[in-house]
Protein backbone atom coordinates (compact mmCIF):
# COMPACT_ATOMS: atom_id res chain seq x y z
CA UNK A 1 0.00 0.00 0.00
CA UNK A 2 3.03 2.21 0.73
CA UNK A 3 3.80 2.15 -2.81
CA UNK A 4 0.81 3.29 -4.42
CA UNK A 5 0.91 6.86 -4.61
CA UNK A 6 4.20 6.52 -5.97
CA UNK A 7 3.34 3.92 -8.92
CA UNK A 8 -0.49 4.28 -9.59
CA UNK A 9 -0.55 7.50 -12.22
CA UNK A 10 2.21 5.41 -14.10
CA UNK A 11 -0.40 2.38 -14.45
CA UNK A 12 -2.88 1.34 -16.88
CA UNK A 13 -6.79 1.26 -16.14
CA UNK A 14 -7.19 -1.60 -15.69
CA UNK A 15 -3.97 -2.52 -12.95
CA UNK A 16 -4.96 0.78 -11.21
CA UNK A 17 -8.68 -1.48 -11.18
CA UNK A 18 -7.23 -4.26 -9.62
CA UNK A 19 -5.12 -2.34 -6.90
CA UNK A 20 -7.93 -0.65 -6.05
CA UNK A 21 -10.13 -3.09 -5.83
CA UNK A 22 -8.18 -5.34 -3.81
CA UNK A 23 -7.73 -2.46 -1.10
CA UNK A 24 -11.55 -1.78 -1.11
CA UNK A 25 -12.04 -5.44 0.88
CA UNK A 26 -9.64 -5.06 3.87
CA UNK A 27 -10.10 -7.23 6.68
CA UNK A 28 -10.77 -4.50 9.19
CA UNK A 29 -11.92 -1.15 9.93
CA UNK A 30 -8.29 0.00 10.23
CA UNK A 31 -7.08 -0.86 6.53
CA UNK A 32 -10.53 0.22 5.70
CA UNK A 33 -9.69 3.55 6.75
CA UNK A 34 -5.93 3.24 5.97
CA UNK A 35 -7.05 2.58 2.22
CA UNK A 36 -9.26 5.45 2.28
CA UNK A 37 -6.70 7.72 3.45
CA UNK A 38 -4.44 7.31 0.85
CA UNK A 39 -7.44 7.07 -1.81
CA UNK A 40 -7.97 10.65 -0.71
CA UNK A 41 -4.31 11.92 -1.41
CA UNK A 42 -3.86 10.18 -4.98
CA UNK A 43 -7.97 10.41 -6.63
CA UNK A 44 -6.23 13.24 -8.90
CA UNK A 45 -3.66 10.56 -10.90
CA UNK A 46 -6.49 7.81 -10.88
CA UNK A 47 -8.00 6.91 -14.02
CA UNK A 48 -11.55 8.33 -14.73
CA UNK A 49 -13.12 4.81 -14.46
CA UNK A 50 -11.31 4.21 -11.03
CA UNK A 51 -12.31 7.13 -8.93
CA UNK A 52 -15.73 6.45 -8.55
CA UNK A 53 -14.58 3.07 -6.69
CA UNK A 54 -12.21 5.16 -4.97
CA UNK A 55 -14.75 8.09 -3.70
CA UNK A 56 -16.89 5.15 -2.66
CA UNK A 57 -14.29 4.13 -0.12
CA UNK A 58 -13.79 7.30 1.70
CA UNK A 59 -17.46 7.64 2.21
CA UNK A 60 -17.87 3.99 3.44
CA UNK A 61 -14.76 4.92 5.76
CA UNK A 62 -16.13 7.94 6.88
CA UNK A 63 -12.70 9.76 6.08
CA UNK A 64 -13.47 13.39 7.51
CA UNK A 65 -9.90 14.18 6.36
CA UNK A 66 -11.30 14.26 3.02
CA UNK A 67 -14.84 16.41 3.31
CA UNK A 68 -13.37 19.55 2.14
CA UNK A 69 -12.03 17.94 -1.40
CA UNK A 70 -15.54 16.09 -1.62
CA UNK A 71 -17.36 19.65 -1.03
CA UNK A 72 -14.88 20.66 -4.12
CA UNK A 73 -15.56 17.87 -6.34
CA UNK A 74 -19.30 18.64 -5.66
CA UNK A 75 -19.35 22.08 -6.42
CA UNK A 76 -17.49 20.99 -9.68
CA UNK A 77 -14.70 22.97 -8.21
CA UNK A 78 -11.87 20.93 -8.65
CA UNK A 79 -9.43 21.33 -11.30
CA UNK A 80 -9.71 18.27 -12.56
CA UNK A 81 -12.26 15.96 -11.41
CA UNK A 82 -15.32 17.70 -12.95
CA UNK A 83 -16.97 14.71 -14.52
CA UNK A 84 -20.96 14.86 -13.15
CA UNK A 85 -20.88 10.97 -12.56
CA UNK A 86 -17.64 11.67 -10.11
CA UNK A 87 -19.44 15.20 -8.80
CA UNK A 88 -22.27 12.80 -7.61
CA UNK A 89 -20.42 10.12 -6.14
CA UNK A 90 -18.65 13.33 -4.14
CA UNK A 91 -22.21 13.94 -3.17
CA UNK A 92 -23.01 10.72 -1.89
CA UNK A 93 -20.29 10.10 0.09
CA UNK A 94 -20.91 13.53 2.11
CA UNK A 95 -24.39 11.97 2.74
CA UNK A 96 -22.81 8.73 4.05
CA UNK A 97 -19.93 10.59 6.33
CA UNK A 98 -23.02 12.58 7.52
CA UNK A 99 -21.20 15.85 7.09
CA UNK A 100 -23.12 18.97 8.06
CA UNK A 101 -20.63 21.40 6.98
CA UNK A 102 -21.51 20.35 3.70
CA UNK A 103 -25.54 21.18 4.26
CA UNK A 104 -25.00 25.09 2.56
CA UNK A 105 -23.06 23.60 -0.89
CA UNK A 106 -25.83 20.73 -1.47
CA UNK A 107 -28.60 23.60 -0.76
CA UNK A 108 -26.71 24.88 -3.39
CA UNK A 109 -26.68 22.40 -5.79
CA UNK A 110 -30.53 21.86 -5.12
CA UNK A 111 -31.87 25.46 -5.70
CA UNK A 112 -29.43 27.34 -7.29
CA UNK A 113 -31.34 29.13 -11.01
CA UNK A 114 -30.64 31.32 -13.53
CA UNK A 115 -34.09 32.69 -14.19
CA UNK A 116 -36.74 30.08 -14.58
CA UNK A 117 -33.96 27.23 -15.31
CA UNK A 118 -32.29 24.91 -12.33
CA UNK A 119 -28.10 25.51 -12.50
CA UNK A 120 -27.07 21.92 -12.00
CA UNK A 121 -29.08 18.60 -13.66
CA UNK A 122 -31.67 17.00 -12.26
CA UNK A 123 -29.23 13.65 -11.49
CA UNK A 124 -27.08 16.08 -9.29
CA UNK A 125 -29.87 17.63 -7.51
CA UNK A 126 -31.42 14.68 -6.46
CA UNK A 127 -27.90 12.96 -5.57
CA UNK A 128 -27.67 16.52 -2.87
CA UNK A 129 -31.60 16.19 -2.08
CA UNK A 130 -30.85 12.28 -1.34
CA UNK A 131 -27.33 13.52 1.16
CA UNK A 132 -29.03 15.87 2.24
CA UNK A 133 -32.02 13.92 3.96
CA UNK A 134 -28.94 11.37 5.50
CA UNK A 135 -27.23 14.41 6.82
CA UNK A 136 -30.66 16.16 8.41
CA UNK A 137 -31.98 12.73 9.58
CA UNK A 138 -35.40 14.20 7.33
CA UNK A 139 -38.33 11.77 7.16
CA UNK A 140 -37.41 10.93 3.92
CA UNK A 141 -34.21 9.72 4.88
CA UNK A 142 -35.33 5.93 5.51
CA UNK A 143 -35.73 5.90 1.76
CA UNK A 144 -32.35 6.79 0.97
CA UNK A 145 -30.83 4.65 3.47
CA UNK A 146 -32.76 1.55 2.09
CA UNK A 147 -30.68 1.94 -1.37
CA UNK A 148 -27.32 3.05 0.61
CA UNK A 149 -27.17 0.90 4.24
CA UNK A 150 -28.20 -2.31 4.06
CA UNK A 151 -25.48 -3.35 1.30
CA UNK A 152 -22.98 -4.18 3.98
CA UNK A 153 -24.91 -6.43 5.37
CA UNK A 154 -24.84 -9.21 2.44
CA UNK A 155 -21.28 -7.86 0.62
CA UNK A 156 -18.60 -9.89 2.88
CA UNK A 157 -18.12 -12.39 -0.16
CA UNK A 158 -18.09 -10.79 -3.23
CA UNK A 159 -14.39 -9.22 -4.57
CA UNK A 160 -15.31 -5.38 -4.50
CA UNK A 161 -18.11 -5.06 -1.59
CA UNK A 162 -20.90 -3.87 -2.27
CA UNK A 163 -21.36 -0.42 -1.66
CA UNK A 164 -25.64 -0.48 -2.26
CA UNK A 165 -28.75 -2.33 -2.05
CA UNK A 166 -28.85 -4.60 -4.36
CA UNK A 167 -32.33 -5.16 -5.97
CA UNK A 168 -33.91 -8.45 -7.22
CA UNK A 169 -36.38 -7.91 -10.35
CA UNK A 170 -39.48 -9.91 -11.00
CA UNK A 171 -39.78 -9.33 -14.64
CA UNK A 172 -35.74 -9.02 -16.08
CA UNK A 173 -35.00 -6.28 -17.66
CA UNK A 174 -33.15 -6.91 -21.34
CA UNK A 175 -30.21 -5.33 -22.02
CA UNK A 176 -27.77 -5.15 -24.82
CA UNK A 177 -23.96 -5.23 -23.95
CA UNK A 178 -22.50 -3.39 -26.55
CA UNK A 179 -18.66 -3.50 -25.76
CA UNK A 180 -16.78 -6.74 -24.38
CA UNK A 181 -18.13 -10.03 -24.61
CA UNK A 182 -21.28 -8.42 -26.73
CA UNK A 183 -24.84 -10.28 -27.12
CA UNK A 184 -27.98 -10.09 -25.18
CA UNK A 185 -28.63 -10.37 -21.54
CA UNK A 186 -30.89 -9.78 -18.90
CA UNK A 187 -30.69 -7.72 -15.75
CA UNK A 188 -32.05 -9.84 -12.81
CA UNK A 189 -31.17 -7.11 -9.87
CA UNK A 190 -29.90 -4.05 -10.23
CA UNK A 191 -28.70 -1.31 -7.68
CA UNK A 192 -27.57 2.31 -7.94
CA UNK A 193 -23.67 0.72 -8.20
CA UNK A 194 -23.91 -2.11 -10.47
CA UNK A 195 -26.31 -5.31 -11.24
CA UNK A 196 -26.28 -9.36 -11.86
CA UNK A 197 -26.49 -9.83 -15.56
CA UNK A 198 -28.10 -13.28 -16.73
CA UNK A 199 -25.53 -13.58 -20.48
CA UNK A 200 -24.60 -16.68 -22.13
CA UNK A 201 -21.68 -14.59 -22.93
CA UNK A 202 -19.03 -15.47 -21.43
CA UNK A 203 -16.70 -12.92 -19.22
CA UNK A 204 -13.47 -12.21 -16.75
CA UNK A 205 -13.27 -10.52 -14.37
CA UNK A 206 -11.78 -7.04 -14.91
CA UNK A 207 -13.83 -6.78 -18.40
CA UNK A 208 -14.92 -3.63 -19.36
CA UNK A 209 -18.21 -3.17 -20.78
CA UNK A 210 -20.97 -1.11 -22.16
CA UNK A 211 -24.27 -1.74 -20.89
CA UNK A 212 -27.81 -0.78 -22.32
CA UNK A 213 -30.80 -1.44 -20.41
CA UNK A 214 -34.39 -1.15 -21.21
CA UNK A 215 -36.98 -0.51 -18.40
CA UNK A 216 -40.14 -0.53 -19.92
CA UNK A 217 -39.75 2.80 -22.78
CA UNK A 218 -36.38 3.97 -21.48
CA UNK A 219 -32.79 3.35 -22.33
CA UNK A 220 -30.21 3.36 -19.26
CA UNK A 221 -26.27 3.46 -20.69
CA UNK A 222 -23.65 2.24 -18.27
CA UNK A 223 -19.78 1.80 -18.75
CA UNK A 224 -19.40 -1.50 -15.85
CA UNK A 225 -16.74 -4.10 -15.06
CA UNK A 226 -17.53 -7.23 -14.40
CA UNK A 227 -16.94 -7.92 -10.83
CA UNK A 228 -17.52 -11.82 -10.36
CA UNK A 229 -18.58 -14.40 -12.38
CA UNK A 230 -21.71 -16.72 -11.58
CA UNK A 231 -23.24 -19.97 -13.23
CA UNK A 232 -25.45 -18.46 -15.38
CA UNK A 233 -23.81 -14.96 -15.48
CA UNK A 234 -22.04 -12.00 -14.10
CA UNK A 235 -22.02 -9.30 -11.51
CA UNK A 236 -21.01 -5.92 -12.75
CA UNK A 237 -20.33 -2.62 -11.10
CA UNK A 238 -20.88 0.97 -12.77
CA UNK A 239 -17.88 2.76 -13.22
CA UNK A 240 -19.51 5.79 -15.54
CA UNK A 241 -22.82 7.27 -16.43
CA UNK A 242 -24.24 10.05 -17.62
CA UNK A 243 -26.05 12.45 -15.65
CA UNK A 244 -29.46 11.58 -16.92
CA UNK A 245 -28.77 7.92 -17.17
CA UNK A 246 -28.05 8.19 -13.54
CA UNK A 247 -31.36 10.03 -12.76
CA UNK A 248 -33.38 7.34 -14.73
CA UNK A 249 -31.55 4.61 -12.33
CA UNK A 250 -32.16 5.88 -9.10
CA UNK A 251 -35.87 6.08 -10.52
CA UNK A 252 -35.67 2.88 -10.99
CA UNK A 253 -34.11 1.00 -8.10
CA UNK A 254 -36.32 3.52 -5.72
CA UNK A 255 -39.70 1.75 -7.59
CA UNK A 256 -38.45 -1.67 -6.22
CA UNK A 257 -36.82 -0.88 -2.97
CA UNK A 258 -38.45 -2.01 0.38
CA UNK A 259 -38.00 -0.21 3.25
Amino acid sequence: MRGLPRALASWEWNLQDLAVSELSRPANTASLQSSAFIFSAILADAHPLVVPMMIDQIGLAMESTAVPQMMEIAAGEHEMLRDQFVRIKAIEALGRMRATESSELLRSICEKREGLTHVEPAGLRAAAEDALAMIENRPTSARVRAAFESATQSSANFVVPRRYTRVPLESPLRAQIEQGAAGLARVKSISLGGAYLESLKKSTVGDAIKLEVRAGLKKIQFTAVVRNIGPDGNGIEFVHMKDEDREKLRKLVQRHLQF
